[in-house]
């Protein structure tokens, strides 16, 4: 006789990515039902052996992977089967067979790789997306060695050492702390061209996995009314990093006049830039004064949370001063806190924020004193279907 606890479990060995057709929203609330439970069945002695001792083990086996060139060229030949003989062929520098063997028994165990055999593997999607440079996965697991692993590690101390005052300081900060150069992050990415092609692909990555902004917002309202004259400006992204907002903008208004999407960002990563040709890239700081003036809409997605409230505001106001009031909208595409239950991607990034940056996500009060502190009134806030993020529509007060 089948026990009902072989049943479930048949149940969830059973449950496959395409089961969701396609519907991320469903596929989310699983992934959210999936970590209660792991988080209901456990003692809390193993979630603190998976905090403290499984997660810097499995990190450091991803990373020296990486290192090593594994992934990249197991992707690159196709994937496949392969013995651990065949898998050290394909590290270079070459690693001793038993040390990648003690690695790879870690990796099968977590589901990295597959374990068919006897010292034989194969990949699973997850190790062959870290090897595909296309996905950022590689990317983002290195900004984790470069900046989020150092900083988590650094942040008790540093909130012990500042009496356990919020931090708001871009400058000095816990960030500064833990740099061996005492750099802020920012200028840490200015230093390091590695921390900087690791951190603006996870950048790429996170935006690419997020809701595209006009699927939670009818950028067909904006068309109406609009002067599209003489290479007048529609959208202006701030601080847009490579361009996959604006993109979108494009794909959704395919006719749109060349020059009337405009890309900002800052020089060095304008220059990675690659959009379509009737897409402005353009090189600005946001702290300094807005030179698109006059246009129907500015797009800041992930910008402001970057930002404690006096930088915030300064940004702000470049932007408002550029907005013709009764015809420009401002649209902030950021973290919207609900006053219970955040989830773990929002109260994540909200540490995040606060590790790296002296900055934080906000609650629907405070960006609406935000905003009115800096000239805007809130129109509407609408929501992503993956409740991870909001728009918020604003104007010029």
């Amino acid at each position: 006789m089948v026990s009902l606890n072989e049943v479930v479990i048949a149940v969830l060995d059973g449950i496959q990515p395409d089961a969701f057709g396609g519907n991320e929203v469903e596929r989310l609330k699983v992934r959210a039902a999936a970590r209660r439970l792991l988080a209901r069945v456990e003692t809390p002695y193993e979630r603190a052996w998976g905090f403290c001792f499984e997660h810097p083990a499995v990190f450091a086996a991803l990373q020296t992977c990486i290192d090593l060139g594994l992934w990249k060229s197991w992707t690159a030949i196709g994937g496949g089967e392969k013995s651990i003989d065949e898998l050290v062929d394909l590290t270079k520098p070459t690693i001793e067979t038993n040390l990648l063997r003690r690695f790879f028994r870690l990796l099968a165990a977590f589901n990295v790789v597959e374990e068919t055999g006897v010292d034989r593997f194969k990949p699973t999607p997850f190790s062959l997306a870290i090897g595909d440079e296309s996905t950022k996965v590689r990317a983002s697991l290195e900004a984790a060695t470069h900046h989020y692993i150092a900083t988590g590690r650094n942040l008790p101390g540093y909130l012990a050492k500042t009496s356990y005052k919020e931090p708001t300081d871009v400058n000095v900060n816990n960030y500064t702390d833990s740099d061996p150069d005492g750099l802020n992050f920012f200028g840490r990415l200015q230093a390091s061209p590695a921390y900087f092609e690791a951190f603006t692909g996870h950048m790429e990555a996170w935006t690419t996995w997020k809701t595209p902004w006009t699927k939670v917002y009818d950028t067909s309202r904006l068309l109406k009314g609009a002067n599209l004259d003489n290479g007048a400006p529609f959208v202006v992204d701030v601080g847009g990093n490579t361009g996959i907002d604006i993109t979108h903008v494009l794909a959704a208004h395919p006719d749109l006049p060349a020059g009337s999407l405009v890309l900002q960002d800052l020089p060095e990563i304008i220059a990675k830039a690659t959009v379509d040709k009737s897409i402005t890239a353009m090189a600005h700081d946001f702290f300094l004064p807005q030179p698109v003036k006059g246009s129907r809409a500015y797009f800041m997605h992930a910008v402001l949370h970057d930002w404690p409230d006096d930088k915030a505001k300064q940004l702000l106001g470049n932007t408002r001063d550029a907005m013709v009031k009764g015809y420009s909208k401002l649209f902030i595409y950021d973290i919207v806190l609900p006053p219970k239950g955040a989830s773990i991607s929002q109260t994540t990034m909200d540490v995040q924020m606060l590790a790296l940056l002296s900055a934080a996500e906000r609650t629907e009060a405070d960006w609406k004193r935000l905003l009115a502190e800096s000239g805007f009134k809130i129109c509407k806030f609408w929501p992503d279907p993956q409740q991870y993020e909001m728009i918020i529509e604003a104007e010029v007060e």
